[in-house]
């Protein structure tokens, strides 16, 4: 319950920041622009200070720090809408905890929206269709509301790394 909870407060969080960043009305001149998103898990050292700073940061519109699941949406998103981005991050391995994801119906939604649907495959998701409640050996089935919706929707569990790697391979997958 409380990852479900985190993640979606990560999906509103990012959908906060693109309607936010949206509204600020500088399309425009963005249109004209090709969509670059860079990830870079390395930084130039300047020799004067120290100072980390990227080597093509003059040809960039947006810089996120951090390819987890916001920062990787996010890129893609706004990379998608004509910004040059550059994603930075530390470590571009798998994350390798020992954790699961439980998407529910309207996280993704969310990812279909924002075209990240496809980050759910081929990465032995799970269809979750709702919750099965066991207790003093009797059992009882929640099922999402899903009616309204097309068949594809539903929850997704998976592997939280593999999650991670496909939204930055889909970052990266933007023309540079």
């Amino acid at each position: 319950m409380i990852v479900e909870c985190v993640f979606a407060g990560i999906v509103a969080s990012l959908l906060g920041f693109v309607l936010l960043y949206r509204s600020l009305g500088r399309k425009e001149e963005e249109e004209i622009r090709r969509a670059t998103v860079e990830i870079r898990n390395e930084c130039v050292r300047s020799s004067i200070n120290g100072e980390c700073r990227s080597e093509s940061s003059q040809n960039t519109d947006v810089i996120i720090v951090g390819a987890g699941v916001v920062g990787s949406a996010l890129a893609y998103t706004l990379g998608k809408d004509g910004r040059r981005v550059h994603l930075i991050e530390r470590d571009l391995t798998e994350p390798d905890r020992i954790v699961g994801e439980l998407l529910q119906p309207g996280g993704y939604l969310k990812l279909v929206e924002l075209g990240l649907e496809d980050c759910v495959e081929e990465i032995d998701s799970q269809r979750v269709f709702g919750y099965a409640l066991f207790k003093d050996g009797k059992n009882t089935r929640i099922p999402y509301p899903l009616e309204r919706f097309h068949s594809d929707v539903s929850g997704r569990s998976f592997h939280h790394g593999r999650f991670i790697q496909r939204l930055r391979e889909k970052a990266a997958s933007l023309p540079k």
